[in-house]
């Protein structure tokens, strides 16, 4: 074998490992962290509020915002319709489930985050009102503001939001106060 060949065969060999690098290791190694990531991005307690920075608007009102939205909050992977109301600058949010499929405490949990996050980002969101198949739970702009302060849309950095929603999400009895 000349040189030439040996050469062929050396890079030859060095391709094949480096292919099988990125195939078996890399790849897999990346894959395995979106879907943690958005594992997290499914609970309130582990979502990342960053993933709303291009949903803030002043305005209620442009329903693919509203869609992007809650597409990207907490309870994502449950089917929902949304209805608008532009006068009362309301919001219903229709989900196509049951709290008992889904979990109450979860539920609850969620729906609070993701009412402190949608009044955070629509600066003139004054309610929403969130519709389960045989539950229905409503939450005023007023209400909000009291518990976490205002503006809503100062939390949306990440350490705040993180210390003065996520962990205060982790206590019941301040999850439960929403609901009496």
């Amino acid at each position: 074998m000349n040189k030439k060949s040996k050469i062929i065969i050396g890079l030859l060999a060095v391709a094949v490992v480096l292919f099988c690098v990125i195939q078996f290791w890399i790849i897999p190694a990346n894959q395995a962290r979106q879907e943690a990531y958005a594992q997290n991005q499914t609970d309130a307690l582990t979502h990342d509020i960053s993933a709303i920075e291009d949903y803030k608007t002043a305005y209620l009102g442009d329903a693919n915002n509203v869609r992007d939205l809650f597409g990207n909050l907490p309870l994502n992977n449950i089917p929902r319709q949304f209805e608008i109301n532009s006068d009362d600058c309301t919001l219903t949010v229709n989900y196509l489930d049951t709290v008992w499929n889904i979990g109450e405490d979860k539920v609850q949990r969620d729906l609070i985050y993701n009412t402190v996050a949608a009044m955070a980002a629509i600066d003139n969101l004054s309610g929403i009102t969130y519709n389960f198949s045989g539950d229905s739970y409503s939450f005023e702009r007023t209400q909000i503001e009291d518990i976490f302060g205002a503006p809503l849309s100062n939390l949306l950095e990440q350490e705040k939001w993180s210390n003065d929603v996520q962990d205060k999400l982790k206590d019941t009895d301040f999850v439960e106060q929403f609901y009496k």
